[in-house]
C-alpha cells in the first residue's frame, strides 16, 4: 500500500488560495499566458510532445520514471490513467499532458513536458493542482478526507538550461517575508511547486545506461550535431532491442533528422541504423558528411546570389542603366529588369 501523508500545511494552503480571489485571478491570468506561450511552439516541438506523451502512456515507462523522480516504488499496476478527466473548464486553454492517479490512494501525479523555458510555469502548475483538487472533491463528495495530493513533475528537454523558478513563492519572493523557504526542504505536493527533470543535468553515459526508452529520447534531444545524433543512435539501438515500444525512439530520431537533412537521406540513414552490419555506422556517417557538404555549398551559392542581387539593386537606385548593371554583375538583362521592378 502506497501512502504519502497530506501535510496540514498543504490543507491550509488549499483553503488560503481558494479563498483569495485576487490571488486566484492572478494565477489564472499568468496560467493563461503560459498556455499561450506553449501554444506557439514550432511544429517539431509539438511532434516531440506527442512522442513523449506516447512514452508516458505506457504504464511501465511511467511507473519507472515516477518511482525514480519522487523516490517511491510504484508498479505499473498501481497507476490509473485519468484520461485528463481531472481537467475542468478552468483549464480550457490546454489539457495537462499526463495525469495518473495512484490506485488505492488520494495521490495524483501530473507530468508536463516542456521544450522551452516557461517563466510562468509555476502559475500553470498551481492552476492545474487546484483544478484537479476541485474535480476530485466533486467526484468524491461523501468522503470525509476529500483532499488529494497532486505531485507535478516537469520534464524539460530543451537545449538551454532551465532557469525558471520551481516554486511560486520564489517568483513572488519580494512579497514574502519568510526567507526560510530557500533553506527548508519543500514537500512533494506543495501548491505552486513542481519537481524539475532537466535533460541538461544528465550525462550521455547516464542516459544510455538508464533502462527504458524515455532516457533514450532525452538523449536524442540532447545531441547537437547530426553526426553525433547518428552515432549515438547506433549505440541506443543496441540497448533498445528488447524494449516494448522501441519504435517510438525511431520515430523521435527520424523526426529530428527529417528537419535537418530531409526525408530522402533520413530514410537511407534509418535503414542503416535499424539494419545489421558493422559497416552500417560508417556508411551512415558518410551520408551525413556528404549531405552537410552539399548544404554548405548550397548556402554559399545562395549567399553569393543574394549579394549580387543587393549590389544590382543599389546600382539601379544610383541610376546605372540595366545594360551596365548586367555587364558588371554578369547577370542576364532579364534578371536585372526583374530586380528593377521590385524597387519601390
Amino acid at each position: 500500500m502506497i501512502e504519502i501523508e497530506i501535510k496540514s500545511t498543504t490543507k491550509i494552503d488549499i483553503e488560503k488560495y481558494l479563498k483569495d480571489p485576487v490571488f486566484m485571478d492572478l494565477v489564472k491570468k499568468y496560467a493563461k499566458e503560459s498556455e499561450e506561450f506553449n501554444k506557439n511552439k514550432s511544429k517539431i516541438d509539438k511532434e516531440h510532445d506527442k512522442i513523449v506523451k506516447r512514452v508516458f502512456q505506457s504504464k511501465k515507462e511511467a511507473s519507472k520514471f515516477i518511482s525514480k523522480i519522487i523516490g517511491i516504488k510504484i508498479k505499473p499496476s498501481d497507476l490509473v490513467a485519468s484520461q485528463n478527466s481531472f481537467v475542468t473548464t478552468e483549464l480550457k486553454y490546454r489539457e495537462a499532458d499526463i495525469v495518473y492517479k495512484i490506485k488505492g490512494t488520494n495521490i495524483v501525479i501530473l507530468i508536463e513536458h516542456q521544450t522551452r523555458v516557461d517563466y510562468r510555469m509555476s502559475y500553470r502548475i498551481l492552476n492545474y493542482q487546484i483544478e484537479i483538487m476541485r474535480a476530485n472533491e466533486v467526484e468524491n463528495p461523501k468522503k470525509e478526507d476529500k483532499e488529494c495530493l497532486v505531485i507535478p513533475i516537469v520534464l524539460y528537454t530543451g537545449k538551454e538550461k532551465w532557469t525558471a523558478k520551481n516554486y511560486i513563492k520564489e517568483i513572488q519572493e519580494k512579497l514574502f517575508e519568510d526567507t526560510k523557504i530557500k533553506e527548508e526542504k519543500i514537500e512533494l505536493g506543495t501548491l505552486g511547486y513542481y519537481t524539475l527533470v532537466d535533460v541538461n543535468n544528465y550525462t550521455k553515459e547516464e542516459l544510455l545506461e538508464e533502462g527504458g526508452i524515455l532516457s533514450k529520447i532525452m538523449l536524442i534531444e540532447k545531441e547537437r550535431s547530426t553526426k553525433d545524433l547518428v552515432r549515438t543512435m547506433f549505440e541506443i539501438n543496441k540497448r533498445i532491442q528488447k524494449e516494448e515500444h522501441k519504435e517510438i525512439v525511431y520515430t523521435a530520431v527520424e523526426l529530428i533528422l527529417n528537419k535537418k537533412i530531409g526525408t530522402e537521406i533520413t530514410n537511407k540513414i534509418m535503414e542503416k541504423i535499424i539494419g545489421k552490419g558493422s559497416d552500417n555506422m560508417l556508411a551512415a556517417e558518410q551520408m551525413v558528411l556528404e549531405e552537410n557538404e552539399m548544404l554548405r555549398n548550397e548556402g554559399k551559392r545562395i549567399g553569393i546570389d543574394e549579394g549580387k542581387n543587393i549590389m544590382c539593386v543599389n546600382m539601379l537606385k544610383m541610376g546605372y542603366s540595366i545594360e551596365t548593371v548586367s555587364k558588371v554583375s554578369g547577370l542576364p538583362v532579364k534578371k536585372i529588369e526583374e530586380l528593377k521592378k521590385s524597387i519601390k
